[in-house]
């Protein structure tokens, strides 16, 4: 076959512009979930406005006050409502009435009282945070309720406002329930843009592997697109967490059609994250030229013409390779990892198929698209992207020193923000009086949505560079502007709310920077606007968010190393119900039956194994990659360090975990069900390394001045190598082999982290078992 650089260089074929840009907005957005929030923000708010000003009129009050309390209701409950159920919506909406209602009626009754305002500021605050323990409809309640209150602080309201301003909130949220109905989401839709996102994504990962092939001879090129590739695989890996999650939470039956999709999106994802790495192996490990335009050309054809063609491009990768030197060895590792790409371009073509015939079978609407009872899938979203430092944080609480008092994390940040706000509220109040209420909203805003020190510090800071750039357009849109043209004013508005509401849940600096135009906007038509304005008020935020970094810190604290150390946990545990699950083992019923019978790990046989349905070893998997997202979380210094110390020691720990989450995965997409009769020896080495890494566990999270004995680590090599001498030639050769290398590399990988960890370690320090090519 002719070759030249020529037709092995050819560049993928180029999207059209506006299909590249909506493909980026489908990868930013999977599901354009946070598109559509900012479009019912632009709809609602604007009808509450009007609504608010109608009912104002009528009842002779001011017509900014109607507009502004009728933006408020429509804006919050768009911003904090989210939920499948369209009916569901509507109530919540509606529910909050009498909340928002009381809470503004006791501000305006509580002016007099001024210290009793400043009280009840800290206990709302506090039943806010708190409220978040106690369902949706409770939260909901307490975060209207505190805006309705800081309505009433903002603006100075007769008693006998009362009654009119109530009628304007009902009429504003009659309007956003209305909007709401109105634009409730489509769930096919949004599956097919969901899936479209992940596509794009894994594109990317695709044209990343492309550049990484072309530009290998170049060395700052290669260093270059090798980064390049690395983070397309980790934003291809934060999305397909995402998808997975969005499934569940979507409410797709749970029968057929969520399954269905959730093994496609694992096989996708395994599919074009191994062409990605096999692409950076080859290019890292010096595979000669044409073994690289081979691998090249093959991922050319994929990108020109989509999945559909990963025959294709299967078959073209193998001809090229074949009539190379490279292949004259067929144990080399070039060969094998060329191999696995030939081997994921047929999955992936497989995978592509599938998608197809599954959206022509999907209903366009009804209960076969959207039931109540989703699929379970490991994967938990916080704010749309995958849960970080939640469940970790959760758990050292838990178990930590607060355990007595049975402290909770919503409960430990009410804490933190009632004693914060107190401590803030007399210093707001001697830097700028009329406006102390900026500090106590500094705290919140912190403390809201974040777990770490690390976190804490990112948002306070975000949202200081928000601050200052919308401080500095809005102060110029005042001057150019200022209040003659109130009706650019209010389009300006309503535009700049929606893009806040689409960057709120991902860059939280542009949400801050429209915010801050807004309101020079409206401190304009007020009356009350002065140049100096806005960087009092960034003092004063900063003031706050900076008290709320300490008080964090210093109130109840939670050691940092105590976090990472049961985020380690997490990720062994998880690593450990792969392993039994190798085997038919689920590690959930295997836990249940030991606490009822009180039997002993060790004392498990094979047969457990056929009495229940096999584990779900995609799940498994992606519950292990789900604890791995959480670890890194968790790792993010305020400042890194370049070398020495605690941070040397986790980078480490971090590589180990990192390394055992890819053989899962890696096992997981290989073999998608366990063995149907595993060996027994093959059955053992899976009970013994379980065995191993749950002392492990143990023994991280005790730490290491611990008066425990030290953990054991039994390697398992052995009995690996005779499980495979067992399966040779028998119905499950294939499968066993898979399995025992894939338990062989986590045994290998976790016993240089059990080492680090002062284990003992037993065994041979090598293992012998399947050929890593076995498929």
């Amino acid at each position: 076959m002719p070759r030249t650089d020529t037709t092995n260089r050819t560049a993928p074929r180029r999207r059209t512009r506006s299909r590249r840009l909506a493909d980026a907005a489908l990868a930013l957005d999977p599901g354009l979930v946070k598109t559509d929030g900012a479009l019912r923000t632009l709809v609602a708010v604007p009808a509450g406005m009007a609504v608010g000003y109608a009912v104002a009129t009528a009842f002779g009050l001011p017509a900014i006050l109607g507009v502004m309390i009728g933006a408020m209701p429509a804006f919050i409950t768009c911003l904090v409502i989210v939920d499948p159920s369209t009916g569901r919506t509507a109530a919540r909406t509606g529910a909050v009435l009498v909340p928002f209602v009381v809470a503004l009626a006791g501000s305006i009754a509580l002016q007099p009282f001024r210290l009793l305002e400043l009280v009840l500021i800290v206990v709302l605050l506090f039943l806010q945070f708190a409220a978040a323990a106690w369902g949706a409809w409770a939260a909901d309640a307490a975060i209207v309720g505190f805006a309705g209150y800081l309505c009433g602080l903002l603006l100075p309201l007769p008693e006998t406002s009362v009654v009119p301003l109530g009628l304007v909130v009902a009429a504003s949220l009659a309007a956003t329930v209305l909007v709401r109905l109105v634009l409730r989401p489509d769930a096919h839709r949004a599956l097919l843009r969901t899936r479209r996102g992940f596509v794009a994504r894994g594109s990317a990962v695709l044209e990343a592997a492309a550049a990484v092939l072309a530009a290998a001879d170049d060395p700052a090129a290669r260093r270059r697109t090798l980064r390049r590739l690395r983070r397309s695989r980790d934003r291809y890996h934060e999305i397909a967490l995402t998808v997975d999650g969005m499934l569940a939470a979507s409410g797709v039956d749970a029968d057929t059609t969520a399954e269905e999709l959730h093994r496609l999106v694992f096989d996708t994802h395994f599919a074009v994250d191994e062409l990605g790495r096999g692409a950076g192996a080859l290019v890292e490990h010096g595979a000669p030229s044409d073994v690289r335009h081979a691998a090249l050309r093959a991922v050319t054809i994929v990108l020109r013409h989509g999945g559909g063609h990963g025959e294709d491009a299967a078959q073209t990768l193998l001809a090229r390779y074949g009539i190379t030197a490279s292949a004259g060895d067929p144990d080399s590792r070039t060969t094998a990892v060329v191999r696995r790409m030939a081997a994921e371009f047929t999955d992936l073509q497989g995978a592509g198929l599938r998608w197809r015939e599954l959206r022509d079978e999907l209903p366009r609407r009804g209960d076969g698209v959207a039931l109540a009872a989703p699929f379970v899938t490991p994967v938990v979203l916080a704010g749309g992207r995958p849960a970080g430092a939640v469940p970790v944080l959760a758990d050292t609480v838990a178990d930590g020193p607060w355990r007595r008092w049975r402290l909770s994390v919503s409960l430990r940040t009410a804490v933190h923000a009632a004693i914060a706000v107190a401590i803030v509220e007399p210093l707001a109040l001697l830097l700028d009086g009329p406006r102390f209420y900026w500090g106590v909203i500094g705290v919140m805003i912190v403390l809201a949505g974040t777990n770490t020190t690390h976190e804490r510090v990112r948002k306070g800071l975000h949202r200081a560079v928000g601050t200052v750039v919308g401080g500095a357009v809005g102060i110029v849109l005042v001057h150019v502007v200022g209040t003659a043209h109130p009706w650019f004013t209010l389009v300006l508005v309503c535009v700049l709310l929606a893009v806040g509401t689409y960057g709120f849940g991902g860059v939280y600096s542009v949400w801050v920077a429209c915010l801050v135009v807004v309101l020079c906007q409206v401190y304009a038509f007020s009356g009350s606007f002065t140049d100096s304005l806005i960087p009092i008020r960034l003092a004063e935020n900063l003031l706050g968010a900076a008290v709320a970094v300490l008080v964090s810190a210093v109130v109840l604290p939670i050691a940092t190393r105590a976090v990472i150390r049961r985020a380690v946990r997490r990720q062994l545990t998880a690593v450990r119900a792969f392993v039994l699950a190798l085997v038919g083992v689920d590690a959930d019923a295997e836990a249940d039956a030991t606490d009822g019978a009180g039997a002993s790990r060790a004392s498990r046989s094979a047969d457990t194994a056929t009495d229940a349905a096999a584990p779900d070893l995609r799940a498994r998997s992606r519950a292990v990659d789900a604890a791995t997202y959480q670890l890194d979380a968790v790792l993010r210094p305020m400042v890194r360090f370049p070398t020495g110390g605690p941070a040397r020691a986790d980078a480490r720990t971090r590589t180990s975990l990192q390394a055992a989450a890819t053989f899962a995965r890696e096992a997981a997409g290989r073999l998608g069900s366990p063995p149907q009769d595993p060996p027994a020896a093959l059955v053992g080495a899976a009970h013994r390394l379980a065995a191993s890494i749950a002392d492990l566990a143990d023994g991280i999270v005790a730490g290491p001045r611990s008066a425990a004995p030290a953990p054991v680590w039994a390697r398992v090599g052995d009995q690996l190598d005779t499980a495979v001498g067992a399966a040779a030639g028998g119905p499950d050769q294939q499968t066993v082999e898979v399995a025992a290398h894939a338990l062989g590399r986590i045994d290998e990988a976790l016993a240089l982290l059990a080492d680090r960890h002062r284990a003992t370690v037993l065994g041979e320090t090598a293992t012998r078992s399947a050929a890593p090519g076995a498929r």
